[in-house]
């Protein structure tokens, strides 16, 4: 049975759902922030300048985008990221993508890549992470439909976020 969900929900969209339900908000009502704040800057140049040999920006159905891909026997899907700062919001990032391949029949493992730290990561779908996503599906269309954003909660993430004049000052 594929459970694809109706509303477009992108891997950003499942990334902001675990780091802040709020961000969540204003991205999917389309109030953005900043985007030429100076760590979204560094992030694309971490991504531009990694990996360079790469096609990147691999994209399905218009719904998710991945950096790029590999075949080596298995599918890997690869997600190049500026810091391991919000990991595990970026971990159920690479884990959507990989749930979301999965319904379409495509068997893949994922690699998370901070280049600048010299780190990898390699993201395998588990059954206990598969059986949570129908509720993270819901989960985001109930918030994003909401008529006012979920309340601000202090995150140690929160000065360097777009957002941050619309939540605390």
């Amino acid at each position: 049975m594929c459970l694809i969900p109706l509303m477009k929900i992108t891997g950003v969209m499942v990334q902001y759902y675990v780091a802040c339900k709020r961000e969540l908000w204003f991205f999917a009502n389309h109030i953005n922030m900043n985007y030429d704040n100076v760590y979204i800057e560094l992030g694309r140049l971490v991504h531009e300048k990694s990996f360079s040999r790469e096609k990147k920006n691999i994209s399905i159905d218009n719904v998710i985008s991945f950096d790029f891909i590999k075949k080596k026997g298995n599918l890997v899907i690869f997600e190049i990221k500026k810091s391991s700062r919000l990991e595990e919001p970026v971990r159920w990032q690479l884990y959507y993508y990989l749930w979301y391949l999965k319904q379409k029949g495509i068997e893949a493992e994922g690699i998370l890549t901070y280049p600048k730290e010299r780190k990898r990561e390699k993201v395998t779908l588990k059954k206990e992470i598969e059986e949570r996503f129908p509720e993270i599906l819901r989960d985001i269309e109930s918030i994003v439909k909401e008529q006012n954003p979920p309340k601000p909660k202090k995150k140690p993430y929160c000065k360097k976020c777009t957002y941050y004049e619309l939540c605390w000052v």
